[in-house]
Protein backbone atom coordinates (compact mmCIF):
# COMPACT_ATOMS: atom_id res chain seq x y z
CA UNK A 1 0.00 0.00 0.00
CA UNK A 2 1.29 3.40 -1.03
CA UNK A 3 2.23 5.92 1.59
CA UNK A 4 -0.24 8.65 1.68
CA UNK A 5 0.86 12.29 1.67
CA UNK A 6 -1.00 15.26 2.00
CA UNK A 7 0.27 17.58 -1.05
CA UNK A 8 2.42 20.68 1.45
CA UNK A 9 3.37 17.63 3.63
CA UNK A 10 5.27 15.31 0.61
CA UNK A 11 6.57 19.00 -0.72
CA UNK A 12 8.29 19.82 2.74
CA UNK A 13 9.35 15.81 2.91
CA UNK A 14 11.16 16.28 -0.10
CA UNK A 15 12.89 19.54 0.88
CA UNK A 16 13.86 18.21 4.19
CA UNK A 17 15.77 15.54 2.12
CA UNK A 18 17.89 17.57 0.01
CA UNK A 19 15.29 17.76 -2.58
CA UNK A 20 15.19 13.84 -2.80
CA UNK A 21 12.69 11.29 -2.16
CA UNK A 22 13.91 7.41 -1.74
CA UNK A 23 10.84 4.97 -2.07
CA UNK A 24 11.57 1.45 -0.85
CA UNK A 25 9.51 -1.04 -2.97
CA UNK A 26 9.54 -4.62 -3.37
CA UNK A 27 10.60 -6.50 -6.34
CA UNK A 28 9.28 -9.67 -7.65
CA UNK A 29 12.09 -12.05 -9.43
CA UNK A 30 11.90 -15.23 -10.70
CA UNK A 31 15.04 -17.30 -11.51
CA UNK A 32 15.70 -20.43 -12.45
CA UNK A 33 16.85 -22.54 -9.49
CA UNK A 34 20.16 -24.31 -10.72
CA UNK A 35 20.44 -26.99 -8.01
CA UNK A 36 17.06 -28.55 -9.28
CA UNK A 37 18.05 -28.02 -13.08
CA UNK A 38 21.67 -30.51 -12.03
CA UNK A 39 19.18 -32.75 -10.11
CA UNK A 40 16.65 -32.79 -13.05
CA UNK A 41 19.84 -33.81 -16.03
CA UNK A 42 20.60 -36.36 -13.57
CA UNK A 43 17.35 -37.39 -13.19
CA UNK A 44 17.15 -37.80 -16.61
CA UNK A 45 19.07 -40.56 -17.20
CA UNK A 46 18.50 -42.73 -14.06
CA UNK A 47 15.25 -42.60 -15.37
CA UNK A 48 16.33 -44.00 -18.48
CA UNK A 49 17.96 -46.66 -16.90
CA UNK A 50 15.22 -47.90 -15.17
CA UNK A 51 13.34 -47.58 -18.38
CA UNK A 52 15.72 -49.95 -19.94
CA UNK A 53 15.22 -52.72 -16.73
CA UNK A 54 11.53 -51.97 -16.76
CA UNK A 55 11.48 -53.65 -20.71
CA UNK A 56 13.39 -56.76 -19.22
CA UNK A 57 11.87 -59.96 -19.49
CA UNK A 58 13.19 -63.28 -18.00
CA UNK A 59 15.98 -64.33 -20.17
CA UNK A 60 14.89 -62.10 -22.74
CA UNK A 61 18.49 -60.58 -22.87
CA UNK A 62 22.10 -62.30 -22.23
CA UNK A 63 23.39 -61.76 -18.45
CA UNK A 64 26.50 -60.04 -19.69
CA UNK A 65 24.14 -57.22 -21.84
CA UNK A 66 21.78 -57.08 -18.27
CA UNK A 67 24.46 -56.72 -16.47
CA UNK A 68 25.75 -53.59 -17.83
CA UNK A 69 22.55 -52.22 -17.44
CA UNK A 70 22.06 -52.66 -14.33
CA UNK A 71 25.95 -51.43 -13.38
CA UNK A 72 24.39 -47.92 -15.01
CA UNK A 73 21.33 -48.27 -13.26
CA UNK A 74 23.39 -47.96 -9.83
CA UNK A 75 26.01 -45.41 -11.32
CA UNK A 76 23.20 -43.59 -11.96
CA UNK A 77 21.60 -43.60 -9.40
CA UNK A 78 24.72 -42.52 -6.86
CA UNK A 79 24.82 -39.90 -9.22
CA UNK A 80 21.37 -38.13 -8.82
CA UNK A 81 21.35 -38.80 -5.32
CA UNK A 82 24.59 -37.16 -5.01
CA UNK A 83 23.05 -34.24 -7.47
CA UNK A 84 19.75 -34.07 -5.07
CA UNK A 85 21.57 -32.60 -1.93
CA UNK A 86 21.63 -29.28 -2.83
CA UNK A 87 18.00 -28.84 -3.59
CA UNK A 88 15.42 -27.59 -0.92
CA UNK A 89 12.47 -28.44 -2.40
CA UNK A 90 10.39 -30.20 0.50
CA UNK A 91 8.38 -32.28 -2.69
CA UNK A 92 11.44 -33.43 -4.63
CA UNK A 93 12.79 -34.50 -1.43
CA UNK A 94 10.06 -36.20 0.00
CA UNK A 95 9.98 -38.33 -3.58
CA UNK A 96 13.90 -39.31 -3.04
CA UNK A 97 13.37 -39.94 0.51
CA UNK A 98 10.70 -42.62 -1.10
CA UNK A 99 12.71 -43.69 -3.64
CA UNK A 100 15.94 -44.36 -0.70
CA UNK A 101 13.55 -46.55 1.03
CA UNK A 102 12.38 -48.41 -1.70
CA UNK A 103 16.37 -49.67 -2.11
CA UNK A 104 16.39 -50.23 1.45
CA UNK A 105 13.33 -52.48 1.92
CA UNK A 106 14.85 -54.65 -0.91
CA UNK A 107 18.23 -54.21 0.12
CA UNK A 108 18.66 -58.36 1.18
CA UNK A 109 17.15 -59.66 -3.23
CA UNK A 110 19.95 -56.19 -3.73
CA UNK A 111 22.74 -57.82 -2.22
CA UNK A 112 21.87 -60.88 -3.84
CA UNK A 113 22.56 -59.77 -7.40
CA UNK A 114 25.53 -57.62 -6.30
CA UNK A 115 24.06 -54.44 -5.58
CA UNK A 116 25.02 -53.37 -2.00
CA UNK A 117 24.82 -50.04 0.60
CA UNK A 118 28.73 -49.36 1.02
CA UNK A 119 28.82 -45.62 3.01
CA UNK A 120 25.66 -44.43 1.67
CA UNK A 121 27.00 -45.43 -1.89
CA UNK A 122 25.62 -48.39 -3.94
CA UNK A 123 28.26 -50.30 -5.29
CA UNK A 124 27.62 -53.00 -8.17
CA UNK A 125 29.78 -56.48 -7.99
CA UNK A 126 28.84 -58.22 -11.33
CA UNK A 127 30.83 -61.44 -10.09
CA UNK A 128 27.87 -61.75 -7.78
CA UNK A 129 25.48 -61.02 -9.96
CA UNK A 130 26.56 -63.53 -12.96
CA UNK A 131 25.77 -65.92 -9.87
CA UNK A 132 22.63 -64.70 -9.02
CA UNK A 133 19.59 -66.61 -9.43
CA UNK A 134 16.54 -65.97 -12.02
CA UNK A 135 13.87 -65.59 -10.06
CA UNK A 136 15.79 -63.56 -7.63
CA UNK A 137 16.53 -61.12 -10.95
CA UNK A 138 13.40 -61.52 -11.97
CA UNK A 139 11.40 -60.69 -8.62
CA UNK A 140 13.56 -57.15 -8.55
CA UNK A 141 13.31 -56.45 -12.52
CA UNK A 142 9.68 -57.79 -13.52
CA UNK A 143 5.96 -56.37 -12.90
CA UNK A 144 4.23 -52.89 -11.49
CA UNK A 145 5.58 -54.08 -7.67
CA UNK A 146 8.83 -54.81 -8.60
CA UNK A 147 11.75 -52.83 -7.28
CA UNK A 148 11.57 -51.60 -10.91
CA UNK A 149 8.24 -50.80 -11.47
CA UNK A 150 7.94 -49.24 -7.90
CA UNK A 151 11.25 -47.34 -9.14
CA UNK A 152 9.76 -45.84 -12.40
CA UNK A 153 6.50 -44.59 -10.44
CA UNK A 154 8.44 -42.94 -8.23
CA UNK A 155 10.65 -41.16 -10.72
CA UNK A 156 7.54 -39.65 -12.72
CA UNK A 157 6.66 -37.47 -9.18
CA UNK A 158 10.28 -36.92 -8.83
CA UNK A 159 10.39 -35.30 -12.39
CA UNK A 160 7.06 -33.78 -11.55
CA UNK A 161 7.89 -32.01 -8.38
CA UNK A 162 11.04 -30.79 -9.75
CA UNK A 163 9.39 -29.21 -12.76
CA UNK A 164 7.25 -27.36 -10.21
CA UNK A 165 10.33 -26.27 -8.00
CA UNK A 166 12.54 -25.43 -11.18
CA UNK A 167 11.77 -21.61 -10.69
CA UNK A 168 11.75 -19.41 -7.93
CA UNK A 169 10.20 -16.28 -7.26
CA UNK A 170 12.04 -14.05 -4.59
CA UNK A 171 11.36 -10.77 -3.69
CA UNK A 172 14.05 -8.39 -3.23
CA UNK A 173 14.23 -4.84 -1.48
CA UNK A 174 14.75 -2.21 -3.75
CA UNK A 175 15.27 1.61 -3.27
CA UNK A 176 15.01 4.21 -5.74
CA UNK A 177 15.70 7.57 -5.24
CA UNK A 178 14.51 10.23 -7.36
CA UNK A 179 16.16 13.74 -7.05
CA UNK A 180 14.51 17.39 -7.96
CA UNK A 181 15.76 20.78 -8.92
CA UNK A 182 14.97 23.39 -5.67
CA UNK A 183 13.16 25.42 -9.04
CA UNK A 184 11.01 22.71 -9.58
CA UNK A 185 9.69 22.14 -6.32
CA UNK A 186 9.74 25.69 -5.13
CA UNK A 187 7.18 25.71 -8.74
CA UNK A 188 4.68 22.78 -7.09
CA UNK A 189 4.28 24.74 -4.46
CA UNK A 190 3.04 27.68 -5.93
CA UNK A 191 0.79 26.12 -8.39
CA UNK A 192 -0.48 23.91 -5.08
CA UNK A 193 -1.06 27.17 -3.57
CA UNK A 194 -3.29 28.43 -6.00
CA UNK A 195 -5.15 25.23 -6.67
CA UNK A 196 -5.84 25.15 -2.69
CA UNK A 197 -6.65 29.12 -2.86
CA UNK A 198 -8.77 28.58 -5.79
CA UNK A 199 -10.84 26.16 -3.62
CA UNK A 200 -10.93 28.30 -0.75
CA UNK A 201 -12.24 31.40 -2.53
CA UNK A 202 -15.27 28.98 -4.37
CA UNK A 203 -16.18 28.68 -0.44
CA UNK A 204 -17.18 32.43 -0.09
CA UNK A 205 -20.45 33.67 -1.12
CA UNK A 206 -19.91 36.81 -3.32
CA UNK A 207 -23.01 38.09 -1.18
CA UNK A 208 -20.99 38.20 1.80
CA UNK A 209 -18.37 40.53 0.09
CA UNK A 210 -19.70 43.85 2.18
CA UNK A 211 -18.28 42.02 5.52
CA UNK A 212 -15.23 43.63 6.16
CA UNK A 213 -13.69 40.70 7.78
CA UNK A 214 -14.61 38.44 4.80
CA UNK A 215 -13.34 41.11 2.42
CA UNK A 216 -9.38 40.70 4.47
CA UNK A 217 -9.50 37.13 4.05
CA UNK A 218 -10.48 37.29 0.10
CA UNK A 219 -7.77 40.19 0.07
CA UNK A 220 -5.48 38.03 0.88
CA UNK A 221 -6.62 34.86 -0.90
CA UNK A 222 -6.20 37.25 -4.15
CA UNK A 223 -2.94 38.10 -3.25
CA UNK A 224 -1.72 34.71 -2.87
CA UNK A 225 -3.66 34.00 -6.65
CA UNK A 226 -1.67 36.73 -8.33
CA UNK A 227 1.83 35.35 -6.51
CA UNK A 228 0.93 31.49 -7.14
CA UNK A 229 -1.38 30.94 -10.28
CA UNK A 230 1.09 32.78 -12.80
CA UNK A 231 4.03 31.99 -12.81
CA UNK A 232 6.55 33.26 -15.88
CA UNK A 233 9.46 31.85 -14.33
CA UNK A 234 9.60 27.85 -14.31
CA UNK A 235 12.35 26.09 -15.68
CA UNK A 236 10.38 23.26 -15.68
CA UNK A 237 8.84 22.57 -19.08
CA UNK A 238 5.27 21.49 -18.60
CA UNK A 239 2.14 21.88 -20.62
CA UNK A 240 0.32 22.47 -17.96
CA UNK A 241 2.14 25.21 -16.62
CA UNK A 242 1.74 26.90 -20.17
CA UNK A 243 -1.73 26.38 -20.13
CA UNK A 244 -2.38 27.78 -16.98
CA UNK A 245 -0.42 30.85 -17.51
CA UNK A 246 -2.59 31.21 -21.06
CA UNK A 247 -5.89 30.55 -18.80
CA UNK A 248 -4.60 33.74 -16.54
CA UNK A 249 -3.92 35.66 -19.82
CA UNK A 250 -7.60 34.65 -21.78
CA UNK A 251 -9.62 35.92 -18.61
CA UNK A 252 -7.04 39.52 -18.16
CA UNK A 253 -10.14 41.69 -18.39
CA UNK A 254 -12.40 39.86 -15.76
CA UNK A 255 -9.47 39.11 -13.66
CA UNK A 256 -8.66 43.38 -13.66
CA UNK A 257 -12.37 43.86 -12.48
CA UNK A 258 -11.42 42.18 -9.35
CA UNK A 259 -7.79 43.66 -9.06
CA UNK A 260 -5.66 42.01 -10.58
CA UNK A 261 -3.51 42.65 -13.12
CA UNK A 262 -0.26 42.25 -14.88
CA UNK A 263 2.75 43.80 -15.80
CA UNK A 264 3.65 45.36 -18.88
CA UNK A 265 5.89 42.69 -19.95
CA UNK A 266 2.90 40.32 -18.48
CA UNK A 267 6.10 38.78 -16.34
CA UNK A 268 3.69 39.20 -13.10
CA UNK A 269 0.45 39.06 -12.12
CA UNK A 270 -0.60 41.60 -8.84
CA UNK A 271 -3.74 42.05 -6.64
CA UNK A 272 -4.69 45.75 -5.88
CA UNK A 273 -6.05 45.78 -2.80
CA UNK A 274 -7.64 49.06 -2.67
CA UNK A 275 -10.40 47.23 -5.41
CA UNK A 276 -13.85 48.24 -3.96
CA UNK A 277 -15.70 44.38 -3.47
CA UNK A 278 -19.01 45.76 -2.75
CA UNK A 279 -19.75 46.95 -6.52
CA UNK A 280 -21.72 44.63 -8.75
CA UNK A 281 -19.31 44.02 -11.15
CA UNK A 282 -16.66 43.25 -8.93
CA UNK A 283 -19.33 40.39 -7.36
CA UNK A 284 -20.73 38.74 -10.74
CA UNK A 285 -17.48 38.75 -12.01
CA UNK A 286 -15.73 37.32 -8.88
CA UNK A 287 -18.96 34.53 -8.92
CA UNK A 288 -18.13 33.49 -12.93
CA UNK A 289 -14.41 33.36 -11.99
CA UNK A 290 -14.62 31.80 -8.63
CA UNK A 291 -17.95 31.03 -7.92
CA UNK A 292 -19.52 27.19 -7.20
CA UNK A 293 -18.65 25.16 -10.55
CA UNK A 294 -17.34 28.29 -12.46
CA UNK A 295 -15.47 26.87 -15.37
CA UNK A 296 -12.24 29.29 -14.54
CA UNK A 297 -11.90 27.97 -11.17
CA UNK A 298 -12.16 24.24 -12.28
CA UNK A 299 -9.48 25.04 -14.48
CA UNK A 300 -7.04 26.55 -12.21
CA UNK A 301 -7.28 23.60 -9.97
CA UNK A 302 -6.85 21.07 -12.56
CA UNK A 303 -3.94 22.78 -14.13
CA UNK A 304 -2.64 22.77 -10.56
CA UNK A 305 -2.83 19.04 -9.52
CA UNK A 306 -1.65 18.34 -13.28
CA UNK A 307 1.57 20.65 -12.42
CA UNK A 308 2.46 19.10 -9.14
CA UNK A 309 2.22 15.17 -10.56
CA UNK A 310 4.21 16.33 -13.59
CA UNK A 311 6.94 17.69 -11.34
CA UNK A 312 6.77 15.49 -8.22
CA UNK A 313 5.78 12.09 -9.96
CA UNK A 314 4.08 10.63 -7.07
CA UNK A 315 3.56 7.23 -8.74
CA UNK A 316 6.89 6.85 -9.76
CA UNK A 317 8.29 7.61 -5.52
CA UNK A 318 5.36 4.92 -4.15
CA UNK A 319 2.93 7.59 -2.70
CA UNK A 320 -0.52 8.53 -3.15
CA UNK A 321 -1.74 12.31 -2.44
CA UNK A 322 -4.38 13.33 -0.53
CA UNK A 323 -6.67 15.91 -2.69
CA UNK A 324 -6.36 19.15 -0.22
CA UNK A 325 -8.73 21.05 -2.89
CA UNK A 326 -11.52 18.95 -2.46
Amino acid sequence: MNIQYKPFDLINKIKDNNYSYTHTFGKRVTEADTNVEKLQDKAGSFRKSVKKLKRYTSKGISRDMLSDQVEDFVKSYNTMKNSSEAVTDKEVQKQLSKLEELFSDNQKNLKKIGIENVNGQYTFDSKTFSEAADKTIDALLIGHDSLIGKADQIMRKVEESAEDAQYLTSEYKVNRTLNYKETDVLMAAFTTLAGQVTSTLGLVQPGSLSDSTVQDSVKLLLNSFAQSAYRTDSTHKSENIDRLNELCLSRKDQLAKLGLTFDNGQKNMVFDDSVDMTTADFQNTYNELFGKNAAFGKAVIEYSKNIFNDIIQPDQIGVSVIDAQA
